[in-house]
């Protein structure tokens, strides 16, 4: 429970960066992270468009990554227990250096496919992914969920500085979690 719970701390507290401060009056409008697109007609519930971007230093090297997420209509629409669709996402993660490297990577839930369970594998979208500062290098956090619910399947994305990437389930225990934990 600690570690669903301290994923869905720092997740709103990426959603909280990636997003400027409303004014006095839209503060009193709630709204969903979904919302479905009247224009197109279709009933699909989609997740709003997104940018997040910040710097880390990794041996002593300065990287500075942007996360980008936006709702795919080429991609297969997930429909939950109650028969509401959803539009699952795709992120772009580019990482510069400031001696000019830069590397881009594309990603859908069917880069995680394999780690995930099946029901993530049907129900699931990719929702999540942030920097995991808790760790050394340059790691990413990121979470396949079923759509408006706590439920969501954790991984960690490595990213080489030489070149390359691995993926791993994230098993982190809430202990491990609680070790790191920056008081969000």
């Amino acid at each position: 429970m600690r570690k669903t719970f301290s994923y869905l701390i720092l997740a709103l507290v990426t959603l909280a960066a990636c997003t400027s401060k409303p004014s006095t009056a839209e503060q009193t409008i709630s709204h969903s992270e979904y919302e479905t697109d009247e224009e197109k007609g279709d009933g699909i519930q989609r997740m709003h468009e997104y940018n997040y971007s910040d710097t880390i230093f990794v041996d002593g090297k300065k990287y500075v990554y942007i996360i980008h997420r936006e709702p795919s209509d080429s991609l297969p629409v997930v429909t939950d227990d109650e028969g509401t669709r959803y539009a699952d996402n795709i992120y772009t993660l580019s990482i510069s250096r400031t001696d000019g490297e830069y590397t881009s990577y594309t990603f859908s839930k069917y880069n995680f496919i394999s780690y995930l369970s099946p029901q993530f594998q049907r129900k699931g979208i990719l929702d999540g992914m942030m920097c995991d500062t808790t760790l050394s290098g340059l790691r990413f956090a990121i979470s396949v969920s079923l759509p408006q619910s706590d439920m969501f399947e954790p991984l960690l994305l490595t990213i080489d500085p030489k070149g390359g990437m691995s993926i791993i389930r994230d098993e982190r225990s809430d202990a491990e979690l609680e070790d790191h934990d920056d008081g969000v």
